[in-house]
């Protein structure tokens, strides 16, 4: 409504008064101008003192140079006037003239007040006017910057107004009315619930609400946009009755700062369940204590939902592990690291000792010195565990292969006979039963080889293949490996005599192995023979007897003891039970 007089150039219309020379050129261009004009009617029409002149003069005096201007053309025309008078033959104005003169100078006065104020006015409307532009241009620049796009809802005619920015961030032609259904349509069927119930709060003249909201909007090819709209009703008194007539806002395309939110919250997530996945637990320290974590508590032994302090929980550490920390931490900060890790040993609440693996990072503060630290902790307690053992079954090993090499050389040494093949069998035959009791010792991962299978595993493959000549009986003994590799020679000595002189050199010949053993006791196995040759007590001790009876004696302690019966031998074999406790010990 200002366009037209804002291109008016009027002194003073940016708020700066108008200067002096501006209001002594326009008084006395005025004042010229007046005196010729009433100079020229003095001329034709004789004794007229034309004041009306003045007012035109004085109103454009004012209005173009100010309030000052004005009065001193009022001033010098009343004065003019009054001159004129003087100069009559009968010597003076008259009693209507002086009235006229005065009532001149009232209503002089009035125009130039009034045409101040219009001045004035009509300077602060310019004035404003050009700000307005100036801030509906600047308004326009920053939202195209931020590509926000600015929106109108008129209520009374139900008509929407929608910037470019607006219309492009839903997908609106670039022309064209843009309706409410158009917008209803746009909004995501799931979301439109939400943005209706907030516009009802926002339209309510008791409520007024302006929260900000998300939603989302589901373009015609199909797209899903995340947009955050910030609304704002106006109200106006209709009937005597507060109403809403318009609903102005601004809306901004969020959908690459949800996918962030939503790839952050995903990350998140991942990292949670590889931290829970993993068992360890995040904590943090600061001057202000440690920050712990429910998996922390779980692994210190605390209530899932405790506090611990730092102090109770520095109490958990063995002697001398805190200070390990401490170095580790003072080690990476002198290599010019932040990170480190090390294994310590903690007791939980409960008096369990555990192995735990703290890695951790230190934050520095502005001047380069430590202010918290940030990391996990790992229970390894399993791991360290595993490792010991397998420390000790690698030192087993050794000693076991080193055992069962003198073994092998012994058996070699002491082992005779007749021709090279006869020996290579013999040899062989040895060197296989110390191979089934290392197989079944080593089934056992060397904590102890079965009594029962062992003596299954010897006798099998000089039984033929039928289980009836051969009878086992017993309870279930674990043997050392010591004493596994001793009754597996006594055993293959006996069985080889047995196939080759006695019971089972006949198919009827039958084989009867038993054993007993007390609690804590020692073992005592029998082999009994029957259905065979004829036995008769040896007149000298074979090599195999030899290798019988030295197989349990030496370091564990056994006896061996020959019966030679006429239906068949019956040989008493005796382990101590400290030699079979050694399974417990090698474990």
């Amino acid at each position: 409504m200002f366009k037209g007089l804002s291109k008016i150039d009027l002194p003073g219309r940016n708020g700066a008064a108008p200067s002096l020379l501006t209001r002594v050129v326009v008084t006395i261009a005025l004042l010229v101008v007046v005196t010729v004009a009433r100079r020229a009617i003095a001329t034709a029409v004789p004794g007229v003192v034309p004041f009306s002149l003045q007012f035109p003069a004085v109103l454009l005096a004012t209005l173009l140079a100010g309030w000052v201007s004005g009065a001193t053309v009022v001033t010098i025309g009343g004065l003019y006037a009054w001159y004129l008078t003087m100069q009559r033959p009968n010597g003076g104005p008259t009693e209507a003239e002086l009235a006229t003169l005065a009532l001149y100078v009232v209503s002089a006065g009035s125009i130039v007040a009034f045409a101040e104020v219009f001045r004035v006015r009509a300077r602060m409307l310019v004035g404003g006017q050009a700000a307005l532009q100036a801030s509906e241009a600047r308004l326009e620049l920053a939202t195209k910057a931020a590509a926000v796009g600015v929106w109108e809802w008129r209520l009374a005619t139900n008509e929407m107004i929608y910037s470019p920015e607006a219309r492009a961030i839903c997908g609106f032609p670039a022309d064209g009315p843009v309706t409410y259904e158009m917008v209803a349509a746009v909004t995501h069927p799931e979301d439109f619930p939400h943005t209706s119930a907030q516009a009802e709060r926002a339209l309510d003249p008791q409520v007024r609400d302006e929260t900000p909201y998300d939603y989302r909007l589901k373009l015609a090819d199909g797209e899903v946009r995340w947009v955050t709209a910030n609304g704002r009703a106006v109200f106006e008194t209709v009937g005597g009755e507060t109403v809403a007539t318009r609903y102005v806002g601004t809306l901004q395309d969020i959908t690459a700062r949800k996918r962030a939110e939503v790839e952050r919250d995903e990350g998140a997530q991942r990292l949670a369940l590889a931290i829970d996945a993993g068992r360890m637990a995040v904590w943090q320290v600061d001057p202000r204590g440690i920050t712990p974590s429910p998996e922390l508590n779980r692994i210190m032994g605390f209530a899932e939902d405790a506090q611990p302090t730092l102090e109770e929980i520095n109490a958990l550490y063995l002697p001398g592990e805190q200070d390990r920390l401490r170095q580790a931490a003072q080690d990476a900060l002198a290599c010019g690291e932040r990170r480190f890790e090390v294994e310590y040993r903690a007791r939980r609440v409960d008096g369990a000792l555990r192995w735990l693996l703290a890695r951790a990072e230190i934050l520095l503060d502005d001047k380069g010195a430590p202010r918290s630290a940030i990391g996990v902790v790992m229970d390894v307690t399993e791991r360290r565990d595993s490792e010991e053992r397998l420390r000790l079954l690698a030192r087993e090993v050794d000693h076991r292969a080193n055992n069962l090499l003198t073994v092998v050389l012994s058996t070699v040494q002491l082992s005779q006979a007749p021709t090279v093949q006869a020996l290579k069998e013999v040899v062989s035959g040895r060197i296989a039963a110390l191979g089934r009791a290392h197989q079944l010792l080593s089934e056992a991962r060397w904590e102890g080889a079965d009594l029962r299978r062992l003596v299954e595993e010897e006798l099998l493959a000089f039984s033929l293949g039928e289980a009836a000549r051969v009878t086992i009986e017993g309870p279930d003994v674990a043997l050392s490996p010591a004493a596994a590799q001793a009754l597996a020679m006594a055993l293959h000595e006996l069985a080889t005599n047995a196939a080759k002189y006695g019971s089972l050199s006949k198919p009827e010949g039958r084989v009867a192995v038993s054993w007993t053993r007390g609690r804590g006791g020692p073992l005592n196995l029998r082999w009994a023979e029957s259905g065979g040759p004829e036995v008769a007590t040896p007149s000298r001790r074979g090599l195999g007897t030899v290798m019988l009876t030295r197989a349990l004696a030496g370091p564990l302690g056994g006896t061996t003891h020959l019966d030679w019966r006429p239906q068949g031998l019956v040989c008493d074999l005796e382990l101590p039970g400290e030699a079979l406790e050694q399974v417990v010990a090698s474990a």
